[in-house]
């Protein structure tokens, strides 16, 4: 299956798409019936707070949205007068020289200044709410067709930097200025290369009367509300990444195989013939290979085909990538062999971070080498591997400890949050206690309690294998704590009690693993106002 195609598995009440490149999973999409994401999605939203220590707004994108949304003073419409830089494209000037970059910059309006409580204003949703942080929105919104994004409140027009012919290029920028209302913009996407002019126009004419559709359906709405639902993810893939290089979009229902053709017939006639029905008796994930591949993509050790490895912890703050040489020891000296592998590690990373759709400040830990010509090819190994990347990457040099640090645009949640849910026997750490500490803390709490025991026996009851290990090998010092306070001190297995669980029974007084419930209670006084509110603040920039 060396190929390059889009899987969707839209049985049941979850979408899933796995994106095969050469044959591999290079990206994961899932959409939940119960749980849509809302990336793309406008609302008309209301202004509830503004918050100029952060220059920075909270938004009520109405009744179907829980929390609030999150909205920076330089993402709202009217707060800087050049938006060019916030588009991955070029001007659309060709004669022009690229301005001077200026060292200060762009002067910007107050967040105050510009929106105030109970205000109505028209958002886009550019970040989904993640764990406790609410969704990030933008008033600069932006309409993707198939070839053109159309940019209602920008005016700014540009060709897309992947794009590599001058001629297209070109090309692409006369008809776009052509089509552009006034005050308003479009940026030509990768799709845009190769496609007809009156193909073009006619992007540029759907997405120019879907926003006035847009702004009507806006006039209609008396409060905060939604205004416009992006496309779902089945149709989302088919306008997004149905290109020249997908030799396929497979699909495993009717339905939506059907609704998928329908919708390449208006938009993409050429390919829709490359939209086709599975009916294999596997189920498709399974026929592709792709589910093994989404279990591994869950694992934190990542093989390398030479033996190397990666390790990828991902945290709250950042993500750390360790490459490893592991079983790869080379033919020749070692800075040759760190060099490849680490080479090696270069695609493999990129790849991962799509898969895994990681995004944040990530650290890479490169294996040291010592000749900084091999530094600047890792390095420019690594740029390369990232341009399949669709989400914005910065990359920093490799440092001489051999560090790269990194960010990567987050729209979603990563695939481990998408999947995965804190681990109930360690609450996230990762590590629980070992069977040998637990038993030894055991033992102190029945010598705390024992004293003070009525009871001719203390109960304890924990984990199979801590009640292994206090009956066996431990026994001795259970035998102890019996001839010294005269006491006898039962040891009770429970499969139901996490691995550093206990509970102790010592004639009324019990004793537990777990923290005391009234001490995680909040003290109450003069400050507590004033906590409450730095933790908003604090809520208020981790949402960012």
């Amino acid at each position: 299956m060396a190929e390059n195609l889009v899987v969707v598995n839209a049985e049941g009440p979850e979408t899933r798409v796995g994106v095969v490149e050469h044959g591999r999973l290079a990206e994961f999409f899932l959409e939940r019936k119960r749980d849509r994401g809302i990336v793309g999605n406008i609302y008309k939203a209301k202004v509830k707070r503004v918050l100029p220590g952060m220059q920075a707004a909270f938004v009520d994108l109405g009744p179907d949205v829980d929390k609030d949304a999150f909205l920076y003073a330089g993402d709202v419409v009217g707060a800087i007068g050049d938006v060019r830089h916030l588009f991955d494209a070029d001007p659309v000037e060709d004669d022009e020289p690229p301005p001077r970059r200026s060292r200060r910059p762009p002067e910007r309006k107050r967040i105050e200044d510009l929106l105030k409580e109970g205000q109505l204003v028209l958002v886009q949703v550019v970040k989904d709410a993640i764990a406790q942080k609410g969704a990030r929105v933008t008033g600069l919104v932006s309409l993707p067709g198939r070839y053109l994004v159309f940019m209602p409140m920008a005016e700014v027009s540009g060709v897309s930097r992947r794009l590599g012919s001058d001629q297209e290029r070109k090309r692409l920028r006369r008809l776009i200025e052509g089509a552009r209302p006034k005050g308003a913009g479009f940026i030509a996407r990768t799709a845009a290369e190769g496609a007809s002019d009156d193909e073009i126009r006619d992007d540029a004419d759907f997405l120019v009367k879907l926003w006035k559709e847009i702004g009507e359906r806006e006039k209609q709405l008396t409060g905060p509300g939604l205004v416009y639902a992006d496309l779902d993810l089945v149709l989302r893939v088919v306008r997004d990444r149905l290109t020249e290089d997908i030799s396929a979009v497979v699909i495993d229902t009717e339905a939506e195989y059907e609704r998928a053709r329908k919708f390449a017939m208006a938009f993409m006639s050429k390919w829709v013939d490359r939209i086709k029905r599975y009916d294999g008796r596997q189920p498709i994930f399974d026929f592709y290979g792709l589910e093994a591949a989404l279990r591994a993509a869950l694992d934190k050790k990542v093989p390398l085909k030479s033996g190397g490895s990666l390790v990828i912890e991902q945290g709250e703050a950042l993500t750390m990538i360790d490459v490893n040489t592991g079983s790869f020891v080379g033919k020749k000296d070692l800075e040759e062999t760190i060099t490849k592998n680490n080479l090696e590690a270069c695609e493999e990373i990129a790849r991962q971070l799509r898969l895994r759709n990681i995004g944040g400040i990530i650290v890479i830990d490169f294996v040291d080498m010592e000749k900084q010509s091999n530094r600047k090819k890792v390095l420019d190994a690594f740029l390369k591997a990232l341009e399949a990347d669709h989400s914005h990457c910065n990359v920093t040099k490799i440092s001489e400890l051999g560090l790269v640090e990194m960010t990567r645009k987050r729209t979603r949640e990563s695939l481990n949050q998408l999947l995965s849910d804190r681990c109930p026997a360690c609450d996230g750490r990762g590590t629980v206690k070992s069977t040998l500490t637990v038993a030894y803390e055991i033992l102190r709490e029945v010598r705390r309690h024992a004293p003070a025991c009525a009871s001719d026996t203390i109960t304890v009851t924990c984990a199979p294998k801590v009640a292994e290990l206090l009956r066996r090998q431990e026994r001795e010092w259970v035998d102890r704590l019996e001839k010294r306070f005269h006491k006898r001190i039962d040891i009770a297995a429970s499969g139901a009690l996490k691995p550093d669980a206990y509970k102790i029974d010592a004639g009324g007084a019990v004793a537990t693993s777990a923290p005391d419930a009234a001490a995680k209670k909040p003290r109450r006084g003069r400050r507590g106002g004033r906590s409450r509110k730095k933790a908003e603040q604090k809520v208020a920039a981790d949402g960012a």
